[in-house]
């Protein structure tokens, strides 16, 4: 009785993660849209009356020309910080471009402040994911280099990408080494929370270090909707 209470328990937290997790994104992408899309446009309203302001005639003094180019350089600031915000909670480039160059750009983004080498490698053509695949792996990419950023003396990272007909992998490596003081509860969560994500999808997730002491973190999953058809990976 004791082990299917157990049981019956962890089926209620895994739940309760899986309905959290996907609240968050759902008030996230829906945020992110309302900020796009009104905030936005009313900030791009602002702009424009700026502009036609800057010309009425008879022509505005000097002084005051300088203050409106002061206030639109305040406006365009923040527009800037609208948009960083916007692609936090919901980057566009997924949306638009799919998986591998929301990828791209999160490398970029992670390491862009940094001396580390980043690179990577991608299947020529992105695989048919179901819907909602796409950023179930993304945020497990962010955890993951999340998990690289608590790591010292890194100076090499690096993303491989792999797919099949059936199956698709993330691995993540880099050479550096565990913070003490940071990695080994902060470390957890995110590791924990990529395989809770991945298991909803059939997946798991793998560490391993190899002979010249490099971690290497592999994400797998199965490709459930693949056309038996196509053959573009074979």
């Amino acid at each position: 009785m004791s082990d299917l209470i157990e049981e019956t328990l962890l089926l209620q937290v895994q739940g309760l993660v899986t309905y959290l997790q996907n609240a968050a994104e759902s008030k996230d992408t829906g945020l992110a849209h309302e900020l796009h899309d009104e905030l936005g446009g009313l900030m791009g309203a602002a702009a424009m009356d700026l502009d036609s302001v800057r010309r009425v005639k008879p022509a505005l003094s000097q002084n005051a020309l300088e203050r409106l180019d002061r206030v639109k350089r305040t406006l365009q600031q923040a527009i800037d910080l609208k948009r960083r915000v916007v692609e936090e909670l919901r980057p566009s480039t997924l949306d638009d471009f799919g998986l591998f160059a929301a990828l791209r750009w999160q490398l970029k983004k992670t390491w862009s402040d940094s001396t580390v080498v980043s690179s990577s490698t991608y299947p020529a053509i992105e695989p048919p994911f179901e819907s909602g695949t796409p950023i179930v792996l993304f945020r497990i990419a962010q955890e993951a280099l999340s998990m690289a950023l608590l790591r010292v003396a890194v100076k090499s990272s690096d993303l491989s990408v792999r797919a099949d007909p059936a199956n698709f992998w993330m691995s993540f490596s880099d050479d550096g080494t565990p913070n003490a003081e940071k990695q080994s509860r902060e470390a957890a969560m995110l590791l924990a929370s990529m395989r809770h994500r991945i298991r909803g999808l059939g997946g798991k997730v793998e560490i391993t270090d190899n002979e010249a002491g490099a971690t290497a973190l592999t994400v797998w999953m199965p490709l459930r909707r693949a056309s038996t058809a196509d053959n573009r990976y074979a």
